[in-house]
C-alpha cells in the first residue's frame, strides 16, 4: 500500500485547491459585455473578441499534477462603432474554464496595437450572471514611426500601403549605383518581400513564413 507523507498530502491539497480555482461547473445563462478603448480614450471599433471555453481535467499523477485540456470551443464578436461588445451563452455547453481574448488571428490591427494578455474570467462567471469586462489596448511601440513613414511616403502609395498593412520591415536591404537605387523590404514572419527601384514597387517575392529573421538574408529567385 502506498503511503502519503504529510508534505505530499499538503501538496495534493494545494493542487486540488488550485484546480478548483482554475475550473468551475457553471449552470445557467451568462452575459459578458464591455467596451474596448485605446490608451487615449477612443473606442476601438470593428476589433475582434474571442471567448474561449475549455474542458480541463485533473491529472493527479505526481510529480506534475497537471490540468489536461480535453476540448475547447470558441465564440467570436466584433466591437461596434463605440467599441462595445457582448456575448450571451451557456457556460456548461462550452467547458469549465473560460478565457477572453481581445484579439484574433484575423481582423486585429497588430500594426497599430499591442496584443493584450488573455483574461481568465472563470471565477467571475461562477459568481455573477452578468459581468462587464472593459479593456484598454495599448499602441504598438512602432506605431509612431509607422505613422511618420506613412506621412512621408503618402498613404496612397505602394510603400505607404505596405507599411500600414505589415508595419516596419523586419529587414531592409539597400543597393545604390550610378544608374539605380533599390531597396528590398523583408517581412519574414509574413512570408513576403517587396523590392523597390527608385521608390517604385518592382517585384514581390512570396515564400513560406518564418518564425524569425534568418541570420543570413534570403535570396530572391531570378526571373
Amino acid at each position: 500500500m502506498m503511503r502519503r507523507t504529510f508534505p505530499g498530502l499538503l501538496l495534493l491539497g494545494l493542487t486540488l485547491l488550485f484546480f478548483g480555482c482554475a475550473t468551475a461547473t457553471i449552470t445557467g445563462p451568462r452575459t459578458i459585455s464591455g467596451q474596448v478603448m485605446d490608451e487615449e480614450g477612443r473606442p476601438v471599433a470593428k476589433s475582434p473578441i474571442v471567448l474561449m471555453g475549455r474542458d480541463l481535467a485533473h491529472t493527479l499523477l505526481p510529480p506534475s499534477f497537471e490540468l489536461k485540456e480535453l476540448k475547447r470551443q470558441e465564440q467570436r464578436a466584433l466591437t461596434d462603432d463605440k467599441g462595445r461588445y457582448r456575448f450571451d451563452f451557456k457556460p456548461e455547453e462550452m467547458g469549465n474554464n473560460f478565457l477572453l481574448f481581445f484579439y484574433d488571428r484575423q481582423g486585429f490591427d497588430s500594426v497599430q496595437y499591442q496584443k493584450p494578455e488573455p483574461l481568465d474570467i472563470t471565477k467571475k462567471l461562477k459568481d455573477e450572471q452578468e459581468i462587464q469586462v472593459n479593456q484598454v489596448i495599448l499602441f504598438h511601440r512602432d506605431w509612431p514611426e509607422v505613422q511618420r513613414l506613412i506621412k512621408e511616403y503618402g498613404p496612397d502609395t505602394e510603400r505607404g500601403k505596405i507599411i500600414r498593412q505589415y508595419g516596419l520591415p523586419e529587414r531592409k536591404e539597400r543597393f545604390k549605383s550610378a544608374e539605380i537605387e533599390s531597396e528590398t523590404w523583408w517581412y519574414y514572419t509574413k512570408g513576403v518581400s517587396y523590392k523597390f527601384v527608385d521608390g517604385e514597387l518592382k517585384s514581390t517575392y512570396e515564400f513560406a513564413p518564418l518564425k524569425e529573421a534568418p541570420k543570413e538574408p534570403l535570396k530572391e529567385p531570378k526571373p
